[in-house]
């Protein structure tokens, strides 16, 4: 009977210390994890402020040859600015006509033969609108070919808008073309230039 109760015991025994065993083992597994993910998240942090000072530093230690081409960019916008200015200050006023509309003056940009057309193009440098109309008028002798066009506003000028001409539209001989502007509060006219048909 004692022997049983011995053995009984011994069993008893052997059963808690494997308990403890895994008990610990898990105990530790579980702190071990736990600092592991301190570990991580720290390592993480540290090199997102490692990445944080490498940009800071990138930023802050550019190049002379950086340095040297802002200060062009920098001086070429002054330069650019200091004419504007100066341009605006001796730019002259646009005078007016006797109807009180702005004299404007058109000219002639290019007028040629191309592939059965005659085509033309102008510009009215003088002003700056956003609505108006360029008429090219052609003329040979008594003969004469108009064409309307509208107008592209660009910074501080006008172009106006190209025409195409079938060439069956004019005889053979020398043409004059000008072109005639017109507008709400400018109008003018600009010299002639000539095309062989």
């Amino acid at each position: 009977m004692a022997k049983k109760q011995t053995k009984t015991n011994k069993n008893n025994f052997t059963k808690h210390a494997i308990l403890s065993i895994i008990g610990m083992i898990l105990v530790a597994v579980l702190v071990l994890g736990i600092i592991l993910f301190f570990e991580h998240t720290k390592y993480k942090e540290t090199e997102s402020d490692n990445a944080s000072d490498t940009n800071t530093a990138s930023n802050i230690l550019q190049t002379e040859e950086d340095l040297k081409d802002e200060e062009k960019v920098a001086e070429s916008s002054n330069d650019a600015k200091d004419r504007f200015e100066a341009d605006e200050r001796t730019k002259t006023p646009v005078e007016k006509n006797g109807a009180g509309l702005n004299i404007a003056e058109p000219a002639i940009s290019y007028v040629a033969k191309e592939d059965g057309f005659i085509v033309a193009g102008g510009a009215i440098y003088n002003i700056n609108e956003t609505e108006g109309t360029c008429t090219y008028i052609f003329t040979n002798g008594d003969k004469t070919v108009t064409a309307s066009a509208g107008i592209l506003p660009n910074a501080s000028y006008i172009s106006c808008e190209a025409v195409r001409l079938e060439q069956s539209k004019f005889s053979a001989g020398t043409w004059n073309v000008k072109i005639q502007y017109k507008s709400n509060t400018s109008e003018g006219e600009s010299e002639t230039q000539s095309v062989e048909i």
